[in-house]
């Protein structure tokens, strides 16, 4: 039997959304790291000598420099756009807002260290290619506080502002 599931949003959204951004970002480095070294390893070897290794050479070429960086950045707008879309549709009673606000107050702490996280993997030497080479993922994880608060400060605007409050059976939403 299916279970009727009711549930739109969540105030441990915020949370979510750091942890799985910290995790693609220090995932894709080191992806893009062992893929420059394959690529590298494949361009001394016999293997450049097959027809095979322009295709080969592209792949490689096309997936460190516009896949990767574009699929991060694609990945990054989906998720806060999904935080955004969830606080239209969620009717949360405003007593709840300390609780918003406790759970965003722990996300940015929490966020703090895994930036200086993600900065301490990059400054390995055999990392800072990748870090310079992706801007767009350094940028976002050294401001991932501030983008923390905006996005979770209007998720709170959007939550606790809408006419009608924040009652469950109401219909005089927008």
């Amino acid at each position: 039997m299916l279970r009727n599931i009711t549930k739109k949003a969540d105030p441990t959204d915020i949370l979510l959304f750091l942890v799985i951004i910290f995790f693609l970002a220090v995932s894709l480095s080191v992806a893009l790291f062992a893929n420059s070294k394959i690529k590298d390893m494949i361009s001394t070897t016999d293997l450049n000598s097959t027809e095979a290794y322009e295709s080969i050479n592209e792949s490689f070429g096309n997936i460190n420099d516009f896949v990767a960086q574009r699929g991060f950045t694609l990945f990054f707008g989906i998720l806060i756009i999904g935080i955004i879309v969830s606080s239209f549709m969620v009717r949360v009673h405003p007593t709840f807002i300390f609780l918003y606000i406790i759970i965003l107050g722990v996300s940015i702490f929490t966020s703090i260290y895994l930036a200086n996280a993600y900065a301490l993997m990059v400054s390995n030497p055999q990392l800072m290619e990748i870090a310079s080479k992706y801007a767009m993922m350094t940028w976002i994880m050294q401001n991932v506080a501030k983008i923390l608060l905006a996005v979770g400060a209007l998720s709170m605007i959007i939550i606790f502002g809408k006419i009608g409050g924040g009652t469950s059976g109401q219909e005089g939403d927008l």
